[in-house]
């Protein structure tokens, strides 16, 4: 290999920049000398990564067991420029004899403190937790806890939805007034909960949301309104949710077809969507699912939507794309859910794409194979190391391209190991290859490319000034060489991933805030060359 004098490309360089690759374009007529110095081991890419307790060995309802999942932000496969809140609906009520054993309790700061880093960590807002009332216990005591650790991380929120199951005492109870004791949680819920800077609000108003209040007789609603303070946005269930006198809008749920567990009940999104379109003065908090499976429930009903090895899940992240965009905004989605383990919805966990990935390399070109659906995949991870299991990343390549030509990163002459992390969209499992060790040799070559491909960007233009109220339109081209054709693209703000495409061309549009960014549109060949274009931009 060519050498280029007092060149050193140390790992802090090399992972430097929006994607931690360096640009293959460039390096492929260069050699470089690579120190590799490991920031991970192996068995942190594998384990366990979750709030799920180590123990969590998964459930026949289709739960995975504690693994390693993609803590890729959910906002990623919302619609383009998706500027909304992200919320996950959380369960509180796990540690005691009356739910299934998940191996942890729910009402302990640890396990409070675990959950919130790891939403965060998935690009989770907040969490909106399903409220049994102050009577309850555990359900209140996790609901504080939240609250408390709330109120250490920077714009993380919390709220609380009712659960018709707060009243079921009071419905059994002869004399005792429905109304009177919504009220009173409600209340409580002001005075314990609604006075934390991190109680999620909209329009300056608290948010409370209900579930199936009304199940167990009639709420004067025009008294609760009257009563409790705070002058809370009263949100309900369904499209009939946004009609409801009291309500200020409405959130969907999952909706089950017992008769057909490959209906992921997409014609009840397009009507809730559709509805939540006509009040645009309302609050409308749409959903996403993984699929449902009730059958170890003590409720169980035997009601399943299957998972469609993670396919479900994307479509209905994907159903706001119908009625929302960057110029006509959903003002927040709640994940359902976080953690119902009894009802096989919880992500928790993760979601099993079905993937897997093997590795093998002739020299210096490292090869991957992928089983199952791809589209599941949201990039492949090139670790390599010296022993097999301190690792350091070596390259991120995009969904779509399984080789990598390892001479175009200046190792020294030696053997070393490599794996490949299939890592999964958002919430998915990731999958890592095998070891794959090869020696290489400081003569082998990288290779040819004497033509290289090129990104261009047609909008914003570099030093362009804009409107922080308005999106901002990228439109960008990459070409790629003969045989080397252009197999995905990615645009980058602020070294965060804000749009993919498997195409040559992007034609998106971002909500940013006001300010300055660095805009940086890039594009993989499918021979892992890597080109990129930057632009840098304001908003005012």
């Amino acid at each position: 290999m060519r050498k280029l004098a007092a060149l050193i490309f140390t790992a802090t360089i090399l992972l430097a920049g929006c994607t931690g690759i360096s640009s293959v374009a460039q390096a492929a007529t260069t050699t470089a000398t690579l120190t590799i110095t490991p920031t991970t081991t192996l068995a942190a890419e594998t384990s366990n990564n979750t709030s799920a307790a180590n123990t969590f060995a998964g459930q026949s309802n289709g739960n995975l067991k504690a693994s390693n999942v993609s803590k890729v932000s959910l906002k990623s496969v919302m619609y383009p420029g998706f500027s909304g809140k992200m919320y996950v609906h959380l369960m509180a009520w796990f540690g005691g004899s009356n739910h299934v054993n998940v191996g942890y309790q729910s009402d302990t700061a640890t396990q409070v403190q675990r959950q919130v880093n790891d939403m965060m960590s998935r690009g989770v807002d907040g969490a909106i937790v399903d409220y049994y009332g102050p009577n309850n216990s555990r359900s209140n005591n996790t609901t504080l806890l939240l609250r408390d650790e709330a109120a250490k991380h920077t714009g993380f929120q919390f709220a609380v939805m009712e659960d018709g199951g707060a009243l079921q005492g009071c419905a059994k109870t002869a004399g005792c007034d429905l109304t009177s004791q919504l009220i009173s949680d409600l209340t409580y819920i002001h005075d314990n909960f609604q006075n934390s800077s991190h109680y999620i609000t909209a329009n300056g108003r608290p948010v409370v949301l209900f579930f199936n209040v009304e199940r167990y007789g009639k709420i004067d609603w025009t008294r609760v309104k009257s009563s409790v303070p705070g002058n809370p946005m009263l949100i309900e269930q369904n499209s009939s949710g946004f009609t409801y006198t009291a309500s200020s809008g409405s959130f969907a749920w999952v909706m089950i077809n017992s008769s057909n567990r490959n209906d992921i009940e997409t014609s009840y999104l397009d009507g809730f969507y559709s509805t939540g379109l006509k009040y645009p003065a309302e609050l409308t908090l749409g959903t996403a699912y993984k699929g449902f499976n009730d059958t170890i429930a003590s409720w169980s009903a035997n009601r399943v939507m299957n998972q469609n090895c993670g396919q479900t899940w994307l479509a209905t992240m994907a159903e706001t794309a119908k009625y929302y965009s960057t110029t006509k905004q959903l003002a927040s989605m709640q994940i359902a859910t976080w953690n119902d383990y009894e009802e096989g919805t919880e992500i928790e966990s993760g979601i099993d794409n079905c993937v897997g990935i093997s590795a093998s390399a002739s020299g210096a070109q490292l090869n991957w194979n992928i089983t199952g659906n791809e589209k599941t995949v949201y990039q492949y991870t090139v670790f390599v190391s010296k022993d097999g299991q301190n690792l350091m990343k070596l390259a991120d390549v995009a969904s779509g391209t399984h080789t990598l030509n390892v001479a175009n990163y200046g190792l020294a002459s030696g053997t070393y190991t490599f794996y490949v992390k299939a890592v999964g969209q958002p919430a998915m499992l990731n999958h890592m290859s095998g070891a794959v060790t090869t020696s290489i040799s400081g003569s082998d070559p990288a290779p040819s490319n004497t033509t290289t491909g090129s990104v261009s960007i047609a909008s914003p233009t570099s030093n362009w000034t804009g409107n922080a109220t308005s999106s901002v339109h990228v439109v960008a081209n990459a070409v790629g060489t003969a045989n080397r054709p252009i197999t995905a693209m990615r645009v980058y703000v602020d070294n965060a991933s804000m749009y993919a495409v498997s195409a040559a061309n992007v034609d998106t549009y971002l909500k940013l805030a006001a300010g300055s960014h660095s805009v940086v549109v890039q594009a993989w060949d499918n021979a892992g060359y890597v080109y990129k274009t930057p632009v840098s931009i304001t908003l005012k």
